[in-house]
């Protein structure tokens, strides 16, 4: 018998994705019998490099980055995850395509629900709503992405982050630089080291938490 916070788990999966709920009832609790429910702190990873693909991501709180990581360590953010999207990364896997190295981080405190591989294969990407429903997403992940490329090319990131500063409208920002990261699509440690960079010019003081704005911004725009 399920406790009252598995319960609460469970109406909340359902109500951010609804079609496992149909598939759920449709295959004797199979989803829910076969998925793991997790929370995840800020900045934790979800998945490392190396590791074999554990299960599908279904997110119910919070955001979680895909991330893509190269020869040399460096992270390209694909896309975010926030409750009602879903993770394609799980599919490469089940076609046993090259590896992507893509790892999965939580942006900011988060709740994941992971289904299985098997269960995946055999009973999501049989369905042919879910299928419509990952297709869906996925045409809507294809024009964020392209329009991002878009501001990338025809706008540094430094201009991108300076500009976020100022859109704040205070002297005195009280945000975590993964959060700032999220907002132009970067990562934290890139915003960090921007940051520090504008700190020695002496335009920011740095604190935890904590920016507060020294001098005018848009000497740099």
């Amino acid at each position: 018998m399920r406790n009252d916070k598995s319960i609460s788990y469970v109406d909340r999966l359902f109500k951010c994705y609804p079609i496992l709920e149909i598939i759920n009832k449709e295959n004797n609790d199979a989803i829910i019998k076969h998925g793991t429910f997790k929370t995840l702190e800020a900045d934790q990873y979800l998945s490392s490099l190396g590791v074999e693909c554990s299960g599908t991501i279904f997110v119910l709180s919070g955001v979680v980055k895909i991330q893509k990581i190269n020869l040399n360590g460096d992270e390209t953010n694909l896309y975010n995850i926030k409750s009602g999207d879903f993770c394609h990364e799980a599919l490469s896997c089940l076609i046993k395509c090259e590896p992507l190295n893509v790892v999965a981080r939580a942006l900011t405190d988060s709740g994941v629900f992971i289904i299985d591989m098997e269960t995946t294969q055999n009973l999501l990407l049989n369905n042919i709503e879910f299928i419509k429903a990952m297709y869906k997403d996925m045409f809507s992940k294809f024009n964020n992405l392209l329009s991002n490329k878009e501001t990338i090319i025809h706008e540094s990131l430094d201009k991108r982050l300076v500009q976020l500063i100022l859109d704040k409208g205070s002297s005195v920002i009280y945000a975590k630089h993964s959060e700032l990261a999220f907002e132009i699509d970067s990562t934290r440690e890139t915003v960090s080291r921007k940051l520090k960079v504008l700190e020695n010019k002496g335009y920011l003081q740095l604190t935890r938490g904590k920016i507060v704005v020294l001098r005018d911004l848009h000497e740099l725009l």
